[in-house]
């Protein structure tokens, strides 16, 4: 009885492209409900979630049981470490960082046993072999485990081919780790870190490995399945629940009235301070304004209106449900006496 088929090994060797998602809730129920969405692979991240090996092993646990293959990645390429994923059953493996053939040789000697590799033999312990239930995972195992080696800065692009001369079965790239190193920090679609990319991509694919990456950008996700990538993750748990439980606050909170309040200056000087705080605000809001009526409105549903007459200044002072009208007040009416023409000026707000 050998070892149990890796159906994403099988996928990615036949060429089938498989999409999936990053799972980084670090947590068993969120992985479960992330398996439900038929994603062709799911990626438990050891390396920037709070996990360690037994949460990570729960989480391999929950997604081997639906349509999803797990695949887990490790905080760092040690052997010992890779040992332990092995033998909890993880039969996908991803290493960051990878940034020599050298490395890349010595992560295939880790998931191998002697006397191909360094591998532990420790398989009756193990999960991996159903608790010595399966007789034969020590002969074949290492058909079903498939070794994913992260480039992500420019050490690991300079070493790519000899990275793609070793036994690995896929290459992933990290955009964001590599716009980092490139001098483009938080900007993974800067040209040259794309172009980067994307030759990189080429030269797996031409080496006849497997091509993976993470991206959140449709025409990029596009351009990576066109140049034969096979692993492509599309997006992340994280993210999407961030994104979905924010957009519901927000039209929750739509369903509430705004706070407003009203209030006038006395003064003969009153289209001068309208003029001066709008111009003081044009860099962080919208703004709009001539000689007598202005309109201020910040990104964070903070607003202001006012009009200026012969002998007063009327303002109306806006925020959202949940925002603090009264420090809003107070930040209009010290701005503007900062702006005060030679006199006394406040606001008196009527409400």
């Amino acid at each position: 009885m050998p070892a149990p088929l890796n159906a994403f090994k099988a996928a990615l060797q036949a060429g089938q492209p498989q999409v999936g998602c990053w799972i980084g809730m670090a947590d068993t129920y969120a992985a479960e409900i992330a398996a439900t969405s038929h994603f062709d692979w799911l990626l438990v991240d050891g390396e920037h979630a709070p996990n360690d090996l037994r949460s990570i092993l729960e989480q391999v646990r929950v997604i081997e049981g639906s349509g999803s293959q797990p695949v887990a990645r490790l905080p760092i390429g040690e052997t010992w470490m890779i040992k332990q994923y092995l033998d909890a059953g993880a039969q996908n493996i991803l290493v960051p960082m990878v940034e020599s053939g050298d490395q890349a040789r010595d992560l295939v000697r880790a998931v191998r046993y002697p006397p191909h590799g360094v591998r532990g033999v420790g398989s009756a312990l193990a999960r991996a072999s159903r608790f010595a239930a399966i007789p034969d995972y020590l002969k074949t195992a290492y058909e079903q485990i498939c070794l994913l080696v992260q480039v992500e800065n420019r050490a690991g692009l300079e070493a790519l081919d000899d990275i793609l001369a070793s036994d690995v079965d896929g290459v992933f790239l990290g955009p964001s780790d590599l716009a980092a190193d490139m001098g483009h920090i938080g900007d993974a679609g800067h040209t040259e870190v794309v172009e980067a990319v994307l030759d990189a991509i080429t030269r797996v694919v031409a080496a006849g490995k497997s091509a993976g990456i993470l991206t959140l950008d449709p025409a990029m996700q596009r351009k990576c399945l066109d140049l034969g990538a096979t692993f492509l993750a599309t997006n992340i748990d994280v993210t999407l629940f961030a994104q979905a439980v924010r957009r519901a606050a927000d039209e929750a909170l739509a369903l509430l009235p705004d706070q407003s309040v009203s209030g006038v200056a006395k003064t003969e000087a009153a289209s001068k301070y309208l003029q001066q705080l709008c111009k003081h605000w044009s860099h962080k809001a919208q703004v709009s304004f001539d000689d007598k009526h202005g309109s201020v409105v910040f990104p964070g549903r903070n607003r202001l209106t006012m009009t200026a007459g012969e002998t007063s200044l009327s303002l109306t002072a806006e925020t959202g449900p949940r925002g603090d009208l009264g420090r809003w007040q107070d930040v209009i009416e010290a701005h503007l006496v900062r702006f005060a023409f030679r006199e006394d000026f406040g606001i008196d707000w009527a409400g």
